[in-house]
């Protein structure tokens, strides 16, 4: 998924050097809490274990690109059975569609952070 103009961003960022760096792991975890939050919302409750372990990580990075995971912790192991389904347990896939509906408005939020902190 790309955002128009944000190769532009991204040129610019690279310009800025340190202070890039900061202004793109804001950006990052301010997207990654609008994931979690949907995921949540997406979350079956029964004890409510689940839906409390889900977190946003710090900024990671992996082969040169940064990311942040949004997931249960494992204190939630058996999220995978919800999410997938098992031969007894039919699939809930709560993280899927909390992902899919708040993809948009986590690109938007990244744009909007990296625009702020360049000070467009």
């Amino acid at each position: 998924m790309e955002i128009e103009g944000i190769q532009e961003l991204l040129d610019e960022l690279q310009r800025l050097g340190e202070q890039s760096k900061r202004i793109e792991n804001k950006a990052l975890r301010e997207a990654g809490s609008v994931v979690e939050e949907a995921i949540k919302n997406e979350t079956p409750v029964r004890s409510g274990t689940l839906k409390k372990s889900i977190k946003t990580s710090g900024v990671k990075t992996k082969d040169g690109m940064k990311h942040v995971e949004v997931g249960p912790g494992n204190d939630a192991f058996y999220s995978r059975f919800v999410e997938f389904g098992t031969v007894k347990l039919k699939a809930n896939p709560f993280m899927g569609r909390g992902y899919e509906k708040s993809k948009n408005e986590a690109m938007n939020k990244i744009s909007e952070e990296i625009r702020k902190g360049l000070g467009l």
